[in-house]
């Protein structure tokens, strides 16, 4: 038997939680020394201690739980409680989840100037957005292998530094497809848009994009190899209305293969900054 200090130790649970659990009739001393007072606890009433903690996880008040273990179920029943209980309590965190996702989907819509606007061309404000990338020049032909590592790369030290990631995530061109020189490079980010700051490295830049007061932006709603003509609807617009590019493009990706098996329900919104 143990002595109640000893038996503290051995359950992680504090002398006065367990003086507590006795006054409770949950968890009562092998043993109390009729002179002394003092409570020995026995090995097999560690098993309580874990029936405590997994009642107690499943939502039930110490009241609760004192009839539960007073009613001495057959552990077969006792287990079947528990598992419907954590069936239960699966169901509120997906659901959590679920509203978790749409309030960041929501967040990020607000700073990016509302829900995108299918088959129109619009001009709005985007907020300031914090985000981690990697930016990097090469040749055109390196495209697919070039991303794939860097998007690997961006998200690997986003998870070793504990970060969070929030939708959706994105592509800027400083230079492109729609200005490419002789030398066919492209000089891209891919950006994840994260929750919090922590500290980059000489690969990973983390930082607030800037707020941009006029942003022009259309919605393509494909694959991505038809994109090429939605914009070029984009910059014959900018061309057509006076404006200027003014810094790099934005690739926002609404919807793609991360939810749907189907190239033609992608949504990709494309953003250029313009003066």
């Amino acid at each position: 038997m143990f002595r109640i200090g000893e038996f503290s130790k051995l359950s992680g649970l504090s002398i006065d939680t367990l003086y507590h659990y006795e006054k409770m009739n949950l968890l009562i001393p092998g043993k109390i020394d009729k002179f002394s007072g003092y409570r020995y606890y026995e090995a097999n009433q560690l098993v309580t201690v874990n029936k405590i903690m997994a009642l107690k996880d499943s939502d039930l008040s110490l009241e609760e739980i004192a009839v539960v273990l007073n009613q001495n179920l057959p552990i077969s029943s006792l287990i079947e409680l528990l598992e419907n209980k954590s069936i239960i309590l699966e169901e509120e965190v997906n659901n959590e989840i679920n509203r978790l996702e749409r309030l960041r989907t929501n967040i990020f819509l607000i700073k990016n100037g509302g829900i995108p606007i299918m088959n129109e061309i619009t001009i709005k404000r985007v907020e300031p957005i914090l985000i981690a990338s990697i930016r990097k020049a090469f040749h055109s032909s390196k495209f697919d292998e070039e991303l794939e590592s860097m998007w690997g790369k961006v998200n690997e030290y986003i998870e070793i530094k504990g970060g969070k990631r929030t939708i959706p995530c994105m592509m800027l061109y400083h230079t492109g497809w729609w200005d490419m020189d002789e030398s066919s490079t492209l000089e891209v980010e891919v950006v994840e848009p994260i929750t919090k700051s922590f500290a980059g490295n000489e690969l990973i830049s983390i930082y607030e994009l800037p707020a941009v007061e006029k942003m022009v932006c259309i919605v393509h709603k494909g694959p991505f190899t038809t994109m090429y003509k939605t914009n070029e609807a984009l910059f014959d617009w900018i061309k057509q209305n006076g404006y200027k590019k003014n810094g790099p493009i934005r690739e926002i990706y609404h919807k793609g293969e991360w939810i749907t098996d189907d190239p033609n329900e992608y949504i990709t919104e494309l953003q250029v900054p313009i003066e």
